[in-house]
């Protein structure tokens, strides 16, 4: 994501498409990818990215920068999330099925991969990940993609969830272990190297 987020707000708040279109462009990625991971549906979570813009657009003038843009992108995104919740029947959500995230989709490995083999390996580490955090209980799920995935501090996370940083540090504790209990299970931590 690119800085500059408070920026942008502040010339769409006078009416500056072209930072609109800026806005869109640096952090869409992440408004899909954070959609993606409540709602697990291509469609729907595209829908929310592009209502969380236009509601960022139209509500610009009443943007005050306090503290970190990305805060205040995650909170209005959040909301919306539930909102849409809300409105849809929770059970009709499909089952887990991906997450598409650049942390775990199509990073390069540091110092790259010399062979198939690794590549192949990487990319089967990537999946059992996505596959241990979709089965997280929802609360310990947001808490790990916003501070693991998405690296927003502790405090941020608290007020992007409208949650008492206690809160988000059990949850992230809760979930942390959840997540490893869930991949000592998997196929990722082969006998003889489990701590």
């Amino acid at each position: 994501m690119a800085d500059g987020g408070e920026a942008l707000m502040l010339r769409m708040a006078t009416g500056d498409v072209v930072a609109f279109e800026e806005l869109m462009k640096s952090y869409r990625g992440a408004a899909y990818r954070f959609a993606y991971r409540i709602f697990r549906d291509r469609h729907i979570s595209e829908d929310v990215s592009q209502e969380l813009f236009f509601k960022l657009f139209k509500n610009a003038d009443r943007y005050e920068p306090h503290g970190k843009f990305t805060t205040y992108f995650y909170k209005v995104l959040n909301n919306l999330c539930l909102d849409t919740l809300r409105r849809m029947n929770r059970k009709s959500l499909p089952d887990f099925q991906s997450f598409e995230n650049p942390v775990l989709d199509g990073m390069p490995h540091e110092g790259g991969l010399d062979s198939p083999e690794e590549n192949a390996q990487l990319n089967e580490e990537r999946r059992l990940v996505r596959e241990a955090i979709g089965k997280l209980p929802e609360a310990q799920r947001k808490v790990i993609v916003l501070r693991e995935l998405e690296e927003l501090k502790y405090r941020e996370i608290a007020e992007v969830l409208g949650l008492s940083l206690n809160e988000v540090k059990v949850l992230i504790h809760r979930g942390r272990k959840s997540l490893l209990k869930i991949l000592r299970r998997s196929p990722l931590f082969v006998e003889g190297t489990q701590t």
